[in-house]
């Protein structure tokens, strides 16, 4: 048996799943590292001192070269790498208060075919582990959550202060289950909703109905071989994975909107071709019970920009 962490960066290994570390389990470790790119075998012989100092070692290194994992690829690579060695596969948990670490916890988990565990931070505390996670059933609660119908409803709203629904078709990127597909259908806009994990395209085809192409690309997809053309791209609450921001030269549009936690937002550096032409505030961090658990949402900004 094989303790697969696939984490978002590679301190998170040692944070957060110290105790999978730990050789005395007696079971190979791989460690992913979504940010970097990186896929290292521990094996069961090498202490616990020897495994934090393959990780410390990563975490020094450049990383100039490094191309991000996307939760397809490491799926993929997990798969590879494993063989047919049974492996289960420990990641963070849906609703982490670290908006990049849930959001990869939700795509994984729907991309890998195996077991996936997943740990909660409880603020001081111990991390929780909770297995399983049903990511197809919507872990932000998006219909009785107060904060996630007023970012939706307050994207929307941003959307049509800019564009008219008759202007063409909009293209939503990562569309997941459908929440803003539904409101933007609701709005009059003709949408082509995009979904490259099976699991959530899946529940996105069953949930929206109306003028909405739904499409299984990927944000890669999208700037090379099926180039969608619109009024404007949505990236609502998806570059979390350190895209490739240079593709969005390659989007057929003259506008992009952009919706990230505000930290998240404010460490992307984008294109010389595109000016930034408003930022706006959709949704204030707060804290909201959900599931009977106190949790940290932490705001959405947007940025809408323009082709120069």
């Amino acid at each position: 048996m094989i303790d697969v962490l696939a984490v978002v960066r590679p301190e998170d290994a040692v944070t957060d799943f110290l105790s999978v570390l730990d050789p005395a389990h007696g079971r190979e470790v791989h460690l992913l590292a979504a940010e970097r790119g990186v896929y290292l075998k521990l094996p069961a012989g090498v202490t616990l001192e020897g495994r934090l100092a393959a990780i410390a070692a990563l975490q020094a290194s450049s990383g100039e070269s490094d191309k991000p994992f996307s939760p397809a690829t490491a799926a993929a690579a997990i798969a590879r790498e494993a063989g047919a060695i049974p492996f289960t596969v420990w990641t963070h948990h849906p609703t982490d208060a670290r908006v990049p670490h849930g959001r990869w916890a939700i795509d994984l988990t729907a991309a890998v075919e195996a077991p996936v565990r997943h740990t909660l931070p409880v603020p001081g505390g111990p991390r929780v582990v909770l297995d399983p996670v049903d990511v197809a059933a919507s872990p932000y609660e998006v219909a009785t959550s107060p904060y996630e119908r007023e970012r939706l409803d307050a994207t929307v709203a941003w959307v049509r202060r800019h564009l008219d629904p008759i202007a063409g078709r909009v293209i939503e990127v990562g569309a997941h289950e459908g929440a803003l597909t539904q409101r933007l259908l609701a709005d009059g806009f003709s949408v082509d909703a995009t979904e490259p994990n099976e699991l959530l395209l899946e529940r996105l085809r069953s949930n929206v109905e109306g003028d909405v192409r739904i499409h299984p690309h990927s944000f890669e997809d999208l700037a090379t071989t099926a180039r969608l053309t619109g009024s404007a791209y949505l990236l609502v609450e998806v570059l979390y994975y350190d895209q490739d921001l240079s593709l969005l030269d390659r989007f057929p549009t003259d506008h992009l909107f952009v919706a990230l936690e505000a930290g998240e937002l404010a460490r992307q550096v984008w294109p010389a071709a595109w000016s930034v032409e408003e930022e706006i505030e959709l949704a204030a961090p707060r804290l909201e019970e959900l599931s009977g658990a106190l949790l940290r949402k932490r705001g959405s900004r947007g940025v809408l920009l323009r082709r120069r």
